[in-house]
């Protein structure tokens, strides 16, 4: 529907160009198309973006043939409102072009109809060439269209008919009602980003146009711009020069349809290293688990060597260097992370220190996208985070609560479902006194061993369950060597094959992989993976781990 709409403004206002005292004076003379075309080319150039549309929906020829046609022509500004309502670009504007011709052919009537003929009209519909009907009144002495589109400036004659000026745009009965699922399939996504750190503040030309990016300064991240699925030109020039001092490109880039793209700036301008990388941001096509985030980490120091990112205590990304630097790597890496905090610190690759940058705390909010960016030169590192709700963006709204249960109300609730499970675990959780703990603010995993896990523990050392629970010391002991003070997914865990990682007990448990399956302490399997929480994830055990003092 965005095409639709906006595209009917273009013609109209393409014929608006009319509406320019000067070229009302030779307006006789010229045809509409040719009096819009003057205007677009005159000293102050009007109505350049509306000429695009008519050449684009293939109407020049009919708009210059011997009519005669009657055109009402929204103004600029009904163009520019028009454009900012449905929060797209001139590029989509010009994709459809059935759709554009639709929507332009219904703001032209045939036959020269001037202002007293329409006044005439009052109460009537009179057939537009696009087959539907507008609908005139009259009311306090002014025409109106379809009931709120008014004629604020008439008979603007050409050799070939006669424009009206309207201050809306007019939209089709069927197109102002739909929004063809088939156009946002065409669609694709992009946004620019300047991570050059010597760079001016720079302008983006599209296919040889100045575009919407205008004085984007380092280090910064725009919005994201919805295009038509197609091949650019793209060039960057700094801000306020023109296309030919483009300091990248003019360089042609494909957007596939659906298809989500980063374009930065990266290097130096001092040492000519200057040059756009070009990250396909696939994760955006990709299903996002509930409760959790994704962090797209992105090397763009010029001068620093590859790093290994750090995630609470253990390596998250390894070998990330700077785009082209390894081969053809772009420099990003994308992570679908637990909601949470996390300490985050950047290192030279295979090193533990020095530490490059150091972000204790960072939070991650559920659903969302983030640009995580090391910027600047390796003696001034910065870094720049850009984060995206999708969901929100996209204008979806929630039909329901999507905030996820805490570690303690997933238990409780498995305790008391139709097949109760973890019944044992409730209840020493609520003996050793860390229903609290695990029901508030936090980053655990939690080993979770079954009933069935319990029951032969209980067997194999000998003692009553009510002897457990009543030993709190022990019990608590037992319980938090089942849990990990930060997030571990299972593909986390994998990654941990042949480690021995602390509990909040202080003793470590030992990780392996055998035959493509997890066991802690080489005999107890992870049955059961990536059950997530608010605070946290819980993997399913088959046994109960028994920390040394304890066993």
């Amino acid at each position: 529907m965005f095409h639709k709409l906006r595209f009917g403004v273009i013609l109209l206002g393409l014929l608006l160009a009319v509406i320019v005292p000067t070229a009302a004076v030779a307006a006789q003379d010229q045809s509409i198309v040719d009096v819009a075309i003057a205007a677009s080319q005159g000293e102050t150039p009007e109505f350049t973006v509306l000429v695009e549309a008519v050449v684009a929906a293939d109407l020049v020829e009919a708009l210059s043939g011997p009519g005669p046609f009657t055109v009402f022509a929204p103004t600029d500004a009904a163009f520019v409102a028009l454009l900012d309502q449905l929060g797209t670009t001139k590029e989509a504007l010009l994709a459809d072009t059935d759709l554009l011709t639709s929507v332009l052919l219904y703001h032209v009537v045939s036959g020269r109809v001037l202002a007293a003929d329409v006044i005439g009209m009052d109460g009537q519909d009179v057939e537009t060439l696009n087959g539907a009907t507008i609908n005139i009144a009259v009311q306090d002495g002014g025409v109106v269209l379809n009931g709120d589109v008014n004629v604020v400036t008439t008979d603007i004659e050409a050799s070939n008919g006669v424009i009206h000026v309207i201050d809306k745009v007019l939209l089709p009965p069927m197109e102002s009602a739909e929004a063809t699922p088939e156009a946002a399939v065409e669609m694709a996504h992009i946004r620019v980003a300047h991570f050059s750190p010597d760079a001016p503040a720079v302008d983006v030309y599209i296919n040889g146009e100045l575009s919407g990016v205008q004085g984007l300064a380092f280090p910064s991240v725009t919005d994201w711009i919805e295009v038509p699925a197609s091949t650019y030109s793209i060039a960057v020039a700094p801000a306020g020069t023109s296309l030919a001092d483009a300091v990248i490109g003019p360089a042609d880039l494909t957007f596939d349809v659906g298809s989500w793209t980063t374009i930065a700036a990266v290097g130096s301008v001092a040492d000519g290293s200057l040059k756009p990388a070009v990250l396909p941001e696939v994760a955006y096509n990709n299903e996002l688990a509930a409760g959790n985030a994704v962090v797209t980490v992105f090397h763009a120091i010029p001068d620093a060597p590859a790093v290994d990112v750090w995630v609470n205590g253990a390596v998250a990304v390894q070998q990330l260097a700077f785009p082209g630097s390894a081969g053809n790597n772009d420099g990003a890496f994308d992570l679908e992370v637990a909601a949470g905090s996390y300490d985050i610190q950047v290192v030279p690759a295979g090193a533990t220190t020095p530490v490059v940058l150091d972000l204790p705390g960072t939070q991650f909010e559920a659903g969302n996208y983030y640009f995580v960016a090391a910027v600047g030169t390796l003696s001034a590192p910065q870094v720049v985070v850009k984060a995206i709700n999708l969901a929100a963006m996209m204008g979806e709204v929630a039909t329901e609560s999507t905030e996820l249960p805490s570690i303690a109300d997933i238990v409780v609730s498995s305790a008391s479902g139709e097949t109760p499970e973890f019944t044992t675990l409730l209840a020493a959780v609520q003996a050793a006194g860390l229903t609290e703990t695990l029901a508030g603010e936090g980053t655990f995993t939690v080993f979770a061993p079954t009933d069935e896990a319990f029951a032969a523990a209980f067997t194999a050392l000998g003692i009553e369950p009510a002897a457990l629970l009543a030993d709190t010391d022990m019990l608590t002991s037992i319980l938090t060597y089942h849990v990990l003070g930060s997030v571990a997914m299972a593909a986390d865990v994998v990654g941990l094959d042949g480690q021995e990682v602390a509990t909040l007990n202080g003793a470590p448990i030992t990780i392996s992989i055998v035959d493509g399956k997890v066991f802690l302490n080489d005999t107890i399997e992870v049955i059961m993976t990536d059950i997530q929480a608010s605070n946290g994830v819980i993997h399913v055990i088959n046994g109960v781990l028994v920390p040394p003092a304890a066993s």
